[in-house]
């Protein structure tokens, strides 16, 4: 919905607004500026105009279309509301799972990094922390990760490459490929004999 029609929509609804606040408003005006020194209320407007509008606001406040058009324009309006923060919710996932996918691709490159010297998984006792943190994260948007077999493992390649290809899917914004992609890698972690 372009910007435009969403202010014209809610400045249709703030008019709208305004013969039901009437009411609040003339007791508000009655009680702190049309009372005399001593706390007594005088007439609230002595302007016979101003008391006109006031009754005619209330009278419009009172017609069934009015109260049929407030009902239909709330209704728009929470839809429309509703419709924005899902929208905003839908970015801020996006954003959150592209930033998944680069963390996914700096542990890749780190744990190549590692590899190429012997010791796994000691070499990667440092990044074990980022790890799981990635891991957890993960699993917040549903995703499926290894368990702690993938410590037990001869080398890295599977976690390296598990984080590669699915961090690559989550930072382009393929996030339904890249679900199906890590739950690829599953079975391989399930066949794998552990020592």
């Amino acid at each position: 919905m372009s910007k435009r029609l969403k202010q014209f929509l809610f400045g249709i609804w703030g008019v709208l607004l305004i013969p039901l606040i009437t009411p609040i408003l003339e007791k508000w005006l009655e009680e702190n500026v049309a009372s005399d020194p001593n706390g007594t209320p005088t007439t609230v407007f002595p302007n016979a105009m101003a008391t006109t509008v006031f009754n005619s606001l209330l009278a419009v406040g009172q017609q069934r279309w009015f109260k049929f058009a407030l009902v239909f324009l709330t209704g728009i309006i929470i839809g429309v509301s509703l419709e924005w923060l899902n929208r905003k919710s839908d970015e801020r996932k996006a954003f959150e799972l592209r930033s998944l996918g680069i963390k996914f691709r700096s542990l890749s490159d780190n744990i190549k990094i590692r590899t190429a010297s012997a010791g796994w998984p000691d070499n990667v006792r440092d990044l074990r922390p980022a790890i799981l943190s990635a891991f957890i994260s993960a699993k917040k948007y549903d995703l499926w990760v290894p368990n702690e077999h993938v410590y037990q493992l001869p080398d890295a390649s599977f976690l390296c490459e598990y984080f590669r290809c699915v961090g690559m899917l989550l930072e382009d914004g393929h996030f339904d490929r890249a679900n199906s992609e890590a739950l690829s890698w599953k079975p391989f972690l399930d066949k794998v004999k552990l020592p």
